[in-house]
């Protein structure tokens, strides 16, 4: 299965709208309200994405940004053009580097790397991941549940070059795990990419690969865990059929947890439910 995944319960939905390294989003409705996970997306792509799931623009309650690389904010000045009033939650580093570099001034909610804290009745957890940006995060959101359904918690993990015991615990914890598998390493040996990239691309603040990616998976206890999804790969050095191959072992070991791999040239993926 390929590209958009939406995950929904009573008072919930995630809708991841695209993972890869040409752009990140994803839309998580609960608490009442509607925000989304990164806006990396540029206009036209974004607003087509949103439509699909029934998002209006101008609904949107907040944005939470990873941290400053394009393929993360770059549709927050579009988005911002027709939400002006948008509430955009970074740490201060983050929020200082996407006000210099694209010139937007939202209303910025600025929050301490590894502090939870609320948004109108979610608990939101920044946790540090090994990334080269300023001070990148992933994200854990605990929703609440209605009627009696349990609290569940969505996960977006990527950007990190290696796996953290801060990132492994935030895995384990997860009903809902997004998770970079950005390469292959023999398709990035074989690349036209200048070698000091692929260093980056494999150093300890680079990207995770996909046997890294698998190696957490199988260490993993993770007992919440219901959908893990595989992301952020990237168009030149990875292929959803590799990563699909590799998820063979993990779909055996966890039958009844879903694994969805987000192709990266796929913009128009059928949903899951």
């Amino acid at each position: 299965m390929t590209s958009r995944a939406s995950f929904s319960w009573v008072s919930f939905a995630f809708h991841v709208l695209g993972t890869s390294s040409s752009g990140n989003c994803s839309v998580l409705r609960a608490g009442g309200k509607t925000v989304l996970i990164d806006v990396g997306f540029a206009w036209p792509r974004l607003s087509a994405a949103l439509a699909k799931v029934g998002v209006e623009p101008r609904s949107i309650d907040a944005v939470f940004i990873t941290h400053e690389h394009s393929d993360h904010c770059s549709g927050l000045p579009a988005l911002l053009g027709r939400n002006p009033g948008l509430k955009v939650y970074a740490n201060a580093e983050t929020a200082l580097r996407i006000g210099y570099t694209q010139k937007v001034s939202p209303v910025w909610k600025k929050f301490q790397t590894g502090g939870a804290f609320d948004y109108n009745g979610i608990t939101v957890t920044p946790f540090p991941i090994p990334h080269d940006a300023a001070d990148p995060v992933g994200f854990a959101f605990d929703c609440p549940g209605v009627g009696g359904a349990s609290t569940r918690r969505v996960t977006w993990m990527t950007d990190l070059g290696h796996v953290t015991p801060v990132a492994k615990a935030q895995a384990e914890a997860a009903d809902i795990l997004v998770l970079e598998s950005n390469y292959d390493d023999e398709m990035l040996d074989l690349s036209k990419r200048p070698a000091p990239l692929k260093q980056r691309i494999r150093g300890r603040h680079g990207h995770l690969s996909n046997l890294a990616a698998l190696d957490l998976l199988r260490s993993i206890k993770a007992e919440r865990l219901s959908h893990i999804c595989l992301g952020h790969l990237s168009k030149e050095c990875n292929r959803a059929t590799i990563v699909e191959q590799l998820m063979v072992e993990v779909r055996a070991d966890r039958p009844d947890v879903r694994v969805t791999v987000f192709d990266p040239l796929e913009e128009s993926p059928a949903e899951l439910s």
